[in-house]
């Protein structure tokens, strides 16, 4: 099984990255202040979409070379995702079993197990238990966020009543589950991440939804 760890970086330190395996291939975009590169690393211009765009970038640009898992996390995911160094140096039950979304082949990772407090219906959502869940303008946590038209950009099916998803969106995924997409799919994510300055924040919505072959996409 082969394995890639991808990190968008700005400003923190990143020796932790020596507690990964050097088995695991360890790929660091630094967007900001053009320090110096640690050995690796890429220097990414514009400093636009935020991470998202880095992680979304990256399936686009590696498409066909893509490890059996790729892992995606920010500079200092501890807040997020605190066992990130186990679950990546891990086997694929490490994966699993630390996920608090899985979607077929996609992970999402979160230290916290939140309980849903909502009466969703497993047969038209996940209903795993163990992710948040808002209305299409980001409520009850981001208030504002108009979900549903950057739906319409991308996908070409009815838009859900809520969204499921995972905070931070620090996530694991398999090379076929982001072939299930084509590349047109991630041209357009990318493209949007650089036009449209909330997007991030709506993608980490709709990031488990990106992942799933129920939703049809426009491409």
């Amino acid at each position: 099984m082969t394995k890639e760890l991808v990190v968008a970086a700005y400003d923190k330190n990143l020796d932790w990255l020596n507690k990964i395996y050097p088995s695991v291939r360890k790929t660091v975009y630094r967007k900001g202040d053009a320090l110096p590169l640690r050995e690796g690393e890429f220097f990414v211009e514009p400093n636009l979409g935020r991470c998202v765009h880095t992680f979304f970038n990256h399936l686009l640009l590696r498409y066909d070379s893509l490890s059996d898992y790729t892992f995606f996390c920010q500079d200092f995911p501890f807040d997020h995702w605190g066992n990130v160094v186990q679950v990546v140096n891990g086997d694929t039950s490490d994966i699993k079993s630390h996920a608090s979304l899985v979607v077929g082949g996609y992970y999402g990772f979160h230290n916290s197990r939140f309980g849903n407090a909502w009466n969703m219906s497993p047969t038209e959502h996940f209903d795993s238990g163990k992710s948040l869940v808002c209305l299409g303008d980001g409520y009850p946590h981001h208030m504002g966020l108009d979900i549903g038209s950057r739906w319409e950009r991308i996908f070409d099916c009815p838009k859900p009543e809520y969204y499921e998803f995972i905070p931070g969106g620090h996530f694991g995924v398999t090379r076929d589950q982001v072939r299930a997409r084509s590349k047109k799919f991630y041209e357009n994510i990318c493209d949007i991440l650089l036009t449209d300055p909330v997007s991030p924040w709506i993608f980490e919505r709709l990031e488990c939804y990106f992942f799933c072959e129920k939703y049809r996409t426009k491409y």
